[in-house]
């Protein structure tokens, strides 16, 4: 059976693919696993190819790259990305949508009993304009050049704008096409400053500097029930402006594999490459998730996901005011995972073996020390266990056990140490 997790990238077919900023490490023996039984593949637009395959989040500052032919594996490249934009007048989500109500519609517009519209057409018109076409460019050999597009909803009248990470994920310039197609004027491209990403959630936030936009009002997904009317609104192989229609077919999917991923909401409405970033309306023309991908089986069909928005809410919210998600544990060390195999073979202890330690950070006021090798988090097992999980469970302040083997004169200790976890800023 060939099945996979499919982001709605709209691929655009070059000769040559444009070189890629460094990107934070992932944890190599998940992802290679994931990859094993499940592809998730690109639903933004570019040369993405294999996003939520290819990611997988670590609340640790990592480099868990495995050790090979009894040789350590060089240090990578351990640059971090930079888009902590913290600004303490940033306006809150909740600020941003004050004055956004649902709708207006043009005369004749008819409504069922519950409120919803009665006609597809009549939504569409009202909401449509909310919904922007997103293009990503690298500076290729000091040229800019197309790397991928996507969507992305309006949630402000000065410009704010929702997205995937993985629309925008390794682009330098970001350019946001805004539609008047409603009240019969032109479209116009505005240039966007990425304002903040997180890729464990797939979320992103752009600005442009306009006014008056036509913003979405986001909805309430707790509200949904399945079977609702939904409507995904995006731009799917650059056809601007495409609408498709179906159910709400499921709620409460999990089907991000980080573990600070959103609940998912499941759909029938068609959904395909460049429509990530859009919005899944509801029957008020509210947005109640944003799409990010579909499931791709040759005994499957009509499977798409939007990340619910309730769930969003707060790290746009974040986003905005931070340039990062808040609350998340970080321990602050770079590290290289000995397999049990490549142990057993070569002498080595299995386990997390650390490579450098922050030393801004709590941890570096620990005894913990370049070179031990962590065996145990809290008692579990970091070599069989997921480490990534074990830190999720944890917050920032909050104190971890760390079982360590020492190597003192050729005889190994085994130790105990306890480290104070900091908070990840979205640039560690």
């Amino acid at each position: 059976m060939n099945e996979f997790f499919e982001n709605n990238d709209e691929t655009e077919v070059k000769t040559e693919t444009p070189k890629k900023k460094p990107r934070k490490n992932h944890t190599t023996a998940k992802v290679a696993a994931l990859i094993a039984a499940v592809a998730i593949v690109g639903s933004g637009s570019g040369f993405v190819g294999t996003y939520f395959a290819s990611k997988q989040f670590s609340p640790v500052i990592s480099q868990d790259d495995t050790v090979e032919n009894g040789q350590t594996p060089s240090s990578n490249d351990t640059s971090k990305d930079n888009n902590n934009n913290a600004n303490s007048s940033a306006p809150t989500l909740d600020e941003l949508q004050e004055g956004i109500t649902a709708p207006t519609a043009n005369a004749g517009v008819e409504y069922n009993s519950d409120g919803t519209y009665k006609y597809t057409r009549d939504l569409v018109n009202a909401v449509s304009d909310s919904i922007v076409y997103i293009d990503v460019s690298v500076n290729y050999y000091g040229e800019e050049t197309l790397y991928s597009r996507g969507s992305g909803v309006i949630i402000s009248k000065d410009g704010y704008i929702v997205t995937n990470n993985h629309v925008v994920e390794n682009g330098d310039l970001f350019s946001v096409k805004v539609n008047d197609n409603a009240n019969g004027g032109e479209s116009k491209t505005y240039d966007a400053i990425l304002i903040g990403t997180d890729s464990d959630t797939d979320l992103a936030v752009l600005k442009i500097d306009a006014s008056g936009l036509p913003a979405a009002l986001l909805g309430d997904s707790d509200k949904l029930r399945i079977g609702d009317d939904c409507f995904a609104i995006g731009n799917p192989l650059g056809l601007e402006t495409s609408v498709s229609k179906g159910i709400i077919s499921g709620l409460n999917r999990q089907v991000s594999t980080a573990d600070y991923g959103l609940t998912s909401i499941q759909t029938d409405a068609a959904i395909n490459s460049g429509n990530s970033g859009g919005g899944l309306f509801n029957g008020y023309g509210e947005v109640i998730g944003i799409v990010n991908e579909k499931y791709v089986s040759s005994y499957a069909e009509s499977l798409g996901f939007a990340i619910t928005i309730n769930d969003a809410k707060s790290v746009i919210n974040d986003l905005i005011s931070k340039g990062y998600v808040t609350g998340r544990s970080l321990l602050g060390i770079t590290y290289k995972l000995i397999p049990e195999s490549y142990a057993d073979r070569y002498g080595l202890t299995a386990g997390m073996r650390v490579e450098s330690i922050d030393s801004s950070l709590a941890v570096g006021n620990s005894d913990l020390k370049v070179g031990d090798t962590i065996i145990e988090m809290d008692g579990q097992s970091v070599v069989t266990g997921e480490v990534s999980k074990i830190l999720a469970s944890k917050k920032p302040g909050e104190t971890i056990v760390l079982t360590v083997v020492r190597e003192v004169n050729s005889k190994k200790q085994t130790l105990k140490i306890k480290v104070e976890l900091s908070e990840s800023t979205g640039n560690n």
